[in-house]
This record gives C-alpha cells, sequence and structure tokens, in this order.
C-alpha cells in the first residue's frame, strides 16, 4: 500500500464525499501538492463512476474547489 505522505487522498475523499453541488471549499495546500490533489479527486470520479465535476483555482498555498456538476 501506497504512504500518503502529503494528506491529499484523505482531503480529495472528503471533498468527493461531502460538497454538494454548486458548494465550493478552501483548502489549505501546498502549490506542489496541488497536482497530486487533483489526481487524487479525478482517481475518485473514474472507480466510482460518478457524473461530478469540479473546478479547481489555486490561489498562494490554498486551493479552491468548486463542484460544478
Amino acid at each position: 500500500m501506497a504512504n500518503n505522505a502529503t494528506n491529499t487522498y484523505q482531503q480529495a475523499k472528503h471533498i468527493f464525499e461531502t460538497l454538494g453541488l454548486k458548494e465550493d471549499v478552501t483548502l489549505d495546500i501546498p502549490i506542489e501538492n496541488v497536482s497530486i490533489f487533483r489526481k487524487h479527486l479525478s482517481e475518485m470520479i473514474k472507480r466510482k463512476k460518478s457524473s461530478n465535476k469540479y473546478a479547481t483555482r489555486t490561489l498562494d498555498n490554498t486551493i479552491k474547489i468548486i463542484r460544478i456538476q
């Protein structure tokens, strides 16, 4: 099993399970881990065969996530 040193998997899982349509949330994720977070979120969508779609925007050391579908 892989070691989740960046803690982005748990954050992506929480976003996937709790974020409602047109809701947004801001997370403190370092810039170098944003791509890992996005990968985790997209893999969850594929694995669960979900129609959820998310938009992300990076702001300094935070990332804003909005569920758009």
